[in-house]
Parts: C-alpha cells; sequence; structure tokens
C-alpha cells in the first residue's frame, strides 16, 4: 500500500506545478516621440509609436495569456485623454499597427481588444510584445505636459474574472509645442498650407490705389508676427538700375507697418478659436507718385510668425 500511497502523491503534486505556471509583466512608462520639439498642434503629420514591452513565464507548462489595458485615469473611460491643467488631448491605444482594434480590459474587451497567445515549456522565457500609442494629428491645445495612466493587467482570457497574474500602472506623458502656422491668402480664403506665398497685380499704378488680402495665423500660445521688405517699404524697378521708387503703406486690421525696418507686432495670447486661426486683414496702399520712369515696379514682403 506504501508505494500506491506515494504514486498518489507524486501525481498531485505533478499537476499543481502544471496550474501555476503563469506571467510577469516588464513595462515603463511611456513618452510620446514624434516631431521635433514636442506634438505640434498645426502638423498634419500624425505619428504613431509603437511601444515595446514583454512577458516573462513563470512555472512550467503551458499558459495562456492576455494583456489588457484598463480606462483612462483621466476620464474613467476607453474614450482616453491626456490632461495638461485643465487641458485634453485625445489619445488611443491600439493593439497591433493596422490600429483596427483599441487595447481595452475585461468586462468590456472582447477577444480583438486584448493582445493573447500561449506558451509551453520552461520557466523563464520572455515573450516580446508591443502595442500602438496613437495621438491623432490638428488637435490645438496650449502647450505644457501632458499626462495620463492606465493599468496594464495579464490575464489567462480576455473575459477573466479573476485576480491577473500580474499587473502595472503605466504614465503617458507628451509634450505639446508652442507653435504657430501662418498662410496669407486672397481675402475671405481659408487657410492654404500648400501656398506660402501671395501676389498683389496692382496693373498700372496710381496713386491712392490699393488692394487687400487676409494674413492667417494660428497659435496656441503667445505670438509674434515679423514683417520686413526687400526694399524697406518702396517700390522699386525691377532689372534696372534707375533710382526711381514709389512708396506704399501696409495696414494689418487698421494698424499701420512700418517697413523702413524690419519689425514686429505680438498678437494676443491664447488658442486659435477658429479653425482657419485668426484672420488679420492686410491692405497695401500706394502712395504719392510723382513722375517715375515707366517699368515694373515690387517689392517683396516677409511674414514670419514665432510662437513663444
Amino acid at each position: 500500500m506504501k508505494p500506491r500511497l506515494l504514486t498518489a502523491l507524486m501525481l498531485a503534486a505533478g499537476i499543481a506545478c502544471a496550474s501555476a505556471a503563469s506571467y510577469t509583466l516588464q513595462i515603463g512608462n511611456v513618452v510620446w516621440h514624434g516631431s521635433a520639439g514636442g506634438y505640434a498642434c498645426f502638423s498634419s503629420t500624425a505619428y504613431p509609436n509603437t511601444i515595446n514591452f514583454s512577458l516573462t513565464k513563470q512555472g512550467r507548462g503551458r499558459a495562456n495569456y492576455a494583456v489588457t489595458a484598463g480606462p483612462s485615469q483621466n476620464t474613467g473611460t476607453y474614450t482616453r485623454k491626456l490632461r495638461s491643467g485643465g487641458n485634453y488631448l485625445n489619445y488611443t491605444l491600439y493593439t497591433t499597427s493596422a490600429m483596427t482594434y483599441e487595447l481595452k480590459a475585461p468586462p468590456t474587451a472582447n477577444a480583438n481588444e486584448v493582445i493573447s497567445g500561449s506558451l509551453s515549456g520552461k520557466s523563464g522565457q520572455v515573450v516580446p510584445l508591443a502595442f500602438v500609442f496613437f495621438i491623432p494629428a490638428g488637435q490645438v491645445v496650449p502647450p505644457g505636459t501632458y499626462t495620463d495612466s492606465v493599468t496594464f493587467q495579464i490575464y489567462p482570457a480576455y473575459n477573466s474574472t479573476g485576480s491577473p497574474y500580474d499587473y502595472a500602472t503605466v504614465t503617458f506623458s507628451v509634450v505639446v509645442a508652442a507653435t504657430a502656422a501662418v498662410s496669407i491668402v486672397p481675402t475671405g480664403n481659408p487657410f492654404n498650407n500648400s501656398a506660402p506665398q501671395l501676389t498683389l497685380d496692382f496693373g498700372t499704378l496710381q496713386t491712392g490705389a490699393a488692394k487687400s488680402c487676409d494674413l492667417l495665423i494660428k497659435q496656441n500660445n503667445n505670438c509674434t508676427v515679423y514683417y520686413s521688405s526687400a526694399n524697406n517699404g518702396v517700390l522699386k524697378q525691377t532689372a534696372s538700375s534707375s533710382s526711381d521708387q514709389i512708396p506704399y503703406s501696409v495696414s494689418s486690421s487698421g494698424i499701420n507697418i512700418d517697413l523702413s525696418h524690419a519689425t514686429s507686432i505680438a498678437l494676443p495670447a491664447g488658442v486659435s478659436p477658429q479653425p482657419d486661426g485668426n484672420r488679420y486683414p492686410l491692405t497695401v496702399t500706394i502712395g504719392t507718385m510723382g513722375n517715375p520712369e515707366a517699368g515694373t515696379y515690387q517689392d517683396q514682403i516677409t511674414i514670419n510668425v514665432l510662437a513663444q
């Protein structure tokens, strides 16, 4: 009888070891990487970040795993948002680079919304895994460091209800840069990234003739507009040695701009409230012409915008 009892005890021990196989989670805090200087509000380029992490198998035998990610700490839901003070930046966690399924946790998650697999064999095996941290382009928020926390857990299955094998709370962060964008367009037209210049053609010049256009400026913080003129605020003949010149004036939203030297105007601080940015009408008016030599006269005004 004693050998039978020993055999039964050995079998029971083998079952216990097989059922004890589990996983530990190796994952750190995540910092978003994309455009130089941080998230640029007025860039249309998105930068999906692939985040690598790993599991380590503990114990022998086969064990399934399902890596899950809980709700946003900032919202309490799967509408995840990074926060800086009272400002929010939307983001999503995806299970794969295809960015088809969001990464979630029980009881909300379905089988496609976790990162799952199975592994047999010895203890200590490392399972390399990854998910995608995605911040959609074009969100206009003030500059700062935006953060959120999400708890990652490892379960045996996507719909498990018991305690997880392991868990970690991960902080996600992104630096939003102070940025601005400028577009010069015909009066009333929308912002146009693909047209960085505009020509005002006066035809036959006359004293007092005026033409207008719009300067559109998008900003998420303090902003300064810098103006400079190739001819210091006068029209000169092209490809000519003539010293004749024609004066003109420029005003922006009714404020005269002195182009006899480089000049700047500080704009009101804050985030542009309109999709096209703030609209500043520009008017160019021809001054007293006198009797200049016939020919084609021109000047080039360069406008730069710097966010602080």
